[in-house]
């Protein structure tokens, strides 16, 4: 829901595929769910791809920078990284934002201190 909402706001399409692929592993059908446990917090329905482990990494593709400026830190989430993909080319673009950064510029006021 805070890293790639198109698919909960209009069931938008984005390939899943295993970061490790692994033919020999066997094929299941799955819901693709997100972290943050809401009901609209789900990618893919019903979709077939390779058996993954917890702990293993999927990519969403063609998800774009669009995907990257309508997320958000919803339920203190940070923001997502970007990866630049160019046939077997790639580069981190955007580094996952620090837990920490979320609130370096946040100040208690005055007023609320006894």
């Amino acid at each position: 829901m805070n890293d790639l909402v198109r698919p909960a706001m209009y069931e938008a399409y984005h390939e899943i595929v295993p970061v490790a692929r692994d033919s020999a592993r066997p094929a299941l059908t799955a819901d693709i769910v997100g972290p943050v446990c809401e009901s609209g917090d789900c990618f893919a329905k019903g979709r077939t791809l390779q058996e993954v482990r917890e702990g293993e990494l999927v990519a969403f593709m063609s998800a774009g920078a669009y995907g990257y400026t309508m997320a958000s830190r919803y339920n203190t989430r940070p923001m997502p990284a970007e990866v630049l993909v160019s046939g077997s080319r790639f580069e981190l673009v955007n580094a996952r934002e620090a837990y920490e950064n979320m609130f370096a510029g946040e100040r208690i006021p005055g007023f609320l201190k006894s």
